[in-house]
C-alpha cells in the first residue's frame, strides 16, 4: 500500500493491482494494523529525507479514506488465528494478521515482501508476490 503513495520499485505493480480491483469491482481488505504500518513506513522515509512531512501526512490521509479498502479490527476473531499462524509457520504476528484475514474471507494476500510470501506459500496460505523492477 505504501507503494501507491511513495515512488518505488513496487509502485507500478501496486497501481496496476489497484486498478484491476477497481475495474473488477473488488473490495480490498486489511487489518486495521495496515494504517499504523504504513504510517511507520512514511515516518521512516521522512527521517531518511525521501519524503517530506506534508507528503507523508497527505499519503496517510489518502490511504485512510481509500474507498476500496475495508479495514478489519484486530480483535479476538483475528488476533488469535494470526498468532496461531505466526507460531505454526514462523511468520511475524503482523504478517500473520493479513494471512489470517485472507483465510477468514476466502481471499488472497498480495505482498511485496518476498520472505513473507515464501514462508506463507510454503505453509499453503493464500498469498501472491507483487513483483517490481
Amino acid at each position: 500500500m505504501v507503494a501507491l503513495y511513495v515512488e518505488e520499485s513496487l509502485s507500478s505493480p501496486a497501481r496496476a493491482a489497484l486498478l484491476r480491483a477497481r475495474e473488477a469491482g473488488d473490495q480490498l481488505h486489511a487489518p486495521d494494523l495496515l494504517l499504523i504500518e504504513c504510517a511507520n513506513a512514511f515516518w521512516k522515509r521522512v527521517g531518511r529525507g525521501e519524503l517530506d512531512r506534508a507528503s507523508a501526512l497527505s499519503a496517510i490521509n489518502s490511504l485512510s479514506s481509500l474507498e476500496e479498502l475495508d479495514r478489519h479490527p484486530l480483535d479476538r476473531q483475528l488476533a488469535s488465528p494470526a498468532l496461531s499462524l505466526a507460531i505454526a509457520h514462523s511468520l511475524t504476528a503482523y504478517d500473520a494478521a493479513y494471512a489470517a484475514l485472507a483465510v477468514q474471507l476466502g481471499g488472497t494476500v498480495i505482498s511485496g515482501d518476498r520472505r513473507f510470501v515464501r514462508r506463507a506459500s510454503e505453509a499453503g496460505l493464500p498469498v501472491i508476490l507483487l513483483a517490481g523492477d
